[in-house]
């Protein structure tokens, strides 16, 4: 089973390019993240030619549709080549609600969750970055009988180190090596509770849990004046180890092509 995860920045112009690419990895299980009414028509519509029939958008789920504009006009899509069933997201507490979307996939010969999310940043959103952290986190952390995926982008971490420590947003890395804390601890632990504190409930990050702590990938990229400044590793996916997860990989070429600004992230699992 192929798992594929994208933020496709509103694209409407390159949607059909960002279609091709999509198709041309061939997945049987689909989160897009920062589509909107009008684009996830278009997704919607391409997908289900392609032959991907079981299709859901936060546009259709959401209790209040006529919210989901200005600044919450970003949704979320789930295809998938199997059928799937929109989850009770009951006990799931956060500002903007669309920000999570669950689906229960019946995929041959094992049900399992899907979830796709999208953390607004914090440097436009201020605290409804954490408020949407302590959200998704309270819902998912608990022990599960049912095997579970989550995709998306999370807007986290700053840093990650060789040794295994991430930096937060609100933290620096020192000269001495050591990490400075200059936020108010409520943040970094939110953006830490998901991040890192999943693996505890059994969803671990898998393109850690496959390349180690020397792996240097990244998905998203900060350039000032035309040169890079920085780079990111904002998209994940997370997922129980008994889905035998066994590649996990970020595509560059879609950003590099100006599809997007988020390179997409995929996994391969052995069901």
């Amino acid at each position: 089973m192929r798992v594929f995860s994208w933020n496709v920045a509103n694209r409407v112009k390159k949607q059909p390019l960002q279609l091709d690419a999509l198709l041309a990895r061939n997945p049987d299980l689909i989160g897009l993240q920062e589509v909107t009414l009008k684009t996830s028509r278009l997704w919607t519509e391409g997908l289900r030619e392609a032959g991907y029939a079981h299709i859901v958008s936060t546009f259709e789920t959401s209790p209040n549709p006529d919210d989901l504009v200005g600044p919450r006009r970003y949704g979320l899509l789930v295809a998938s080549r199997w059928p799937i069933e929109i989850l009770d997201q009951q006990g799931l507490e956060m500002p903007w609600m669309e920000r999570l979307l669950s689906v229960l996939v019946h995929s041959p010969g094992l049900d399992f969750e899907f979830h796709t999310a999208h953390i607004p940043p914090g440097a436009s959103h201020d605290w409804l970055k954490i408020e949407t952290f302590e959200g998704i986190y309270n819902f998912l952390a608990h022990a599960s009988d049912i095997q579970r995926i989550l995709c998306g982008d999370f807007n986290s971490p700053k840093q990650e180190l060789k040794d295994g420590r991430t930096v937060m947003w609100g933290q620096d890395l020192l000269g001495n090596g050591e990490i400075n804390n200059n936020d108010e601890d409520r943040w970094q632990a939110g953006e830490r509770s998901v991040i890192r504190g999943l693996a505890e409930y059994g969803l671990p990050d898998v393109y850690r849990e496959l390349n180690g702590w020397e792996g240097k990938d990244f998905s998203f990229v900060i350039t000032k004046k035309g040169k890079i400044t920085s780079q990111r590793r904002f998209d994940h996916i997370f997922a129980s180890k008994k889905l035998n997860p066994v590649n996990c990989r970020y595509l560059h070429e879609v950003r590099d092509n100006w599809l997007s600004d988020h390179s997409a992230i995929e996994a391969d699992f052995l069901l």
